[in-house]
């Protein structure tokens, strides 16, 4: 069945857009990146760990540590998932996906690290006993700690966890009866008592190794324990508006979900699809169905053929492009059980039936859209995009965009205070920034101070300016949900290049830096001039080049070059995390004798008086 598309509340039209001459559709495929396909072996630069920054934006001051490192850069296909968690006791829990090998990654886990007064060490091991993926954390009340991810693509999901003042973590899988593998997992933390899991994944799909799941490919599940994890009274469930005769399946990464008390809500995130939004406002024993974006034409597979019904984006006389989410999305319950959404805005075509399951995306849209209830069905509103800085009136990109197959303002979380505040992160990409062959991507903070009426869309904060560097890649930014004493917890990937190695560039695999940022929320009305300060840093900074490594790779013998004075200590740390050389060093060269250790990746950390430079190492004989 198929009808005219609905026109949105608001014209994308209105917002800064490329010129309409590089509005042209690029190849995507509807099946996301699993992370257990062979990936590039590309060679490897070196990477750092930060020390603690203060960036002051006007008032704004905000606070970053690096807190974590990977090699492994893919953090997620689309939506972001529940990497930051905090408590009204103060500990913010943080996340990320983590490998510090090259492909086939097998040391990929959990990189996990805890604010409590303070950031622990940044670690080099995951928490889990498996290689697994695309961890969601939450607190649970009690104080529980707990992380779901996926372990494979044949498996069922994966629980790690660990009770309030434990140091070690148990894990296991979530109990299923269902044969297919589990993959891309959320979790959200509600219930009466705080104590309730809430866990969405889908079926493996048939492109990504698996198979059919009652008519479906890609089959939308639901999990559910009241306990903790303890134990799971609801498993594989499934739910009967969402089953083959709505929807032909889902794609990985594309859904979101958040509870506060017995108000649970998740949101998916569709290209030739609805876009909608499923709330229970009895803890997950009932839902309802809201639609957010009404995809004119149902069960639409790709390369059948659409009607010329949708829009004309590009405007070259033919009506073939369709407004719909971009995949990444988010969906937040506040303090009132109102649910809110947010999502990437996107055109798609599917022009080419010919090429076997692929369809066409346009790289060029800006523009971040919201939705909740009070606006219906099938109505929504832009609230944020990347800025047109140079006031042309144009969006004036490099040609090449880096492949994250979102929209220029997209990839979105949200968080909410006591007072109803709402607040929301988003990577835009920067028309002033580039890399001389694609733009950089920063990370910027929406607010509204009433309950999503209205937003400071004009004056959102870019929190990770580039002051002393011009080239940061800034994305998959994650807020902790809720904002206590004034303060938004935010961490985000970050590094040299715009674009990813797991997926989609391929650019050179290289160290990226997990960085939390602590953002106070009275200060987003005011922040435009940025300067910088280090009061945490003790005597003369290193550079980044005070610290070589030749040759790199290696395969016999290196020579570790430092333009640094006074004895430093020297750790090495082998791909298992494991140390293999710790000693102390005054000298301006260092010859390691490397013709005994194992192939792979090692982390040469060099430490003084609080300053710490870490290179990476490639051993290859």
């Amino acid at each position: 069945m198929a009808s005219a598309q609905s026109v949105p509340t608001h014209r994308l039209t209105d917002l800064p857009q490329v010129p309409v001459e590089q509005r042209t559709p690029a190849a995507k495929s509807h099946f996301a990146f699993a992370g257990d396909e062979p990936g590039p072996r590309l060679p490897l630069g070196d990477g750092h760990l930060g020390e603690t920054s203060h960036e002051v934006v006007r008032e704004l001051v905000v606070t970053s540590n690096v807190i974590g490192i990977t090699q492994y850069d893919l953090q997620s296909n689309a939506a972001v998932d529940n990497r930051l968690a905090g408590s009204t006791s103060g500990v913010v829990s943080a996340a990320w996906t983590m490998s510090l090998e090259l492909t086939p990654w097998s040391d990929r886990g959990t990189g996990y690290n805890q604010w409590d007064n303070g950031w622990s060490e940044e670690p080099y091991e995951r928490i889990e006993s498996v290689r697994t993926g695309w961890p969601s954390i939450v607190q649970t009340a009690s104080g529980r700690e707990v992380v779901v991810n996926h372990a494979g693509i044949d498996t069922p999901l994966r629980m790690t966890w660990r009770d309030a003042g434990a140091s070690s973590w148990s894990e296991g899988d979530i109990p299923s009866d269902l044969t297919v593998g589990k993959l891309w997992p959320r979790m959200a933390a509600g219930g009466a008592d705080g104590n309730s899991l809430h866990v969405i994944c889908i079926s493996t799909p048939e492109g990504n190794g698996g198979t059919f799941l009652d008519g479906q490919n890609g089959a939308l599940l639901y999990y559910r324990s009241t306990d903790g994890g303890d134990t799971w009274d609801i498993t594989d469930g499934q739910f009967a508006e969402l089953d083959s005769s709505a929807f032909l399946g889902f794609g990985g990464d594309t859904y979101a979900i958040h509870a506060r008390g017995n108000t649970v809500a998740f949101a998916v995130f569709n290209d030739f699809a609805d876009t909608f939004v499923m709330v229970s406002e009895d803890n997950g024993d009932t839902w309802t169905k809201q639609t957010i974006v009404d995809f004119p034409v149902d069960l639409y597979a790709i390369d059948t053929g659409l009607p010329e019904i949708g829009e004309d984006w590009n405007e070259d006389g033919i009506f073939s492009e369709f407004f719909n989410a971009d995949g990444a999305g988010a969906v937040h319950v506040d303090v009132n059980s109102d649910v809110h959404v947010t999502f990437g805005e996107m055109y798609y075509m599917d022009d080419d039936t010919t090429d076997g399951g692929t369809f066409s995306y346009f790289p060029g849209v800006n523009g971040l859209a919201y939705w909740n209830e009070s606006l219906g069905e099938d109505s929504i509103q832009s609230i944020a995009y990347a800025y047109d800085i140079d006031e042309s009136l144009t969006l004036d990109l490099e040609e090449d965009i880096a492949l994250y197959y979102v929209s220029l303002s997209g990839m979105p979380s949200m968080a909410s205070d006591a007072a109803g505040h709402l607040y929301v992160s988003y990577s835009a990409i920067r028309e002033d920034y580039t890399s001389g062959a694609q733009n950089y991507r920063h990370v910027y903070l929406v607010h509204s101070e009433d309950g999503g009426a209205t937003w400071n869309s004009e004056d959102a904060c870019d929190v990770t300016p580039d002051v002393d560097y011009d080239g940061f890649e800034s994305v998959f930014a994650c807020l902790s949900p809720d904002v206590e004493n004034n303060e938004l917890h935010l961490i985000y990937q970050r590094d040299f290049e715009p674009g990813l190695s797991v997926r989609g560039d391929e650019d050179p695999a290289d160290i990226n830096d997990i960085v939390h940022l602590s953002i106070p929320a009275d200060g987003l009305n005011d922040c435009a001039e940025v300067e910088v300060e280090n009061p945490q840093s003790l005597g003369e900074v290193w550079a980044d080049e005070d610290v070589r490594l030749y040759p790199n790779p290696a395969a016999a013998m290196v020579d570790l070059v430092l333009n640094v004075k006074g004895n430093v200590q020297l750790r090495v740390f082998n791909p298992i995390g494991a140390v293999v050389l710790n000693e102390q060093v005054n000298a301006p060269l260092m010859r390691l004798d490397v013709s005994g250790w194992s192939n792979g990746l090692y982390l040469v950390e060099v430490e003084q008086n609080g300053q710490r430079i870490v290179k990476q190492l490639a051993i290859a004989h």
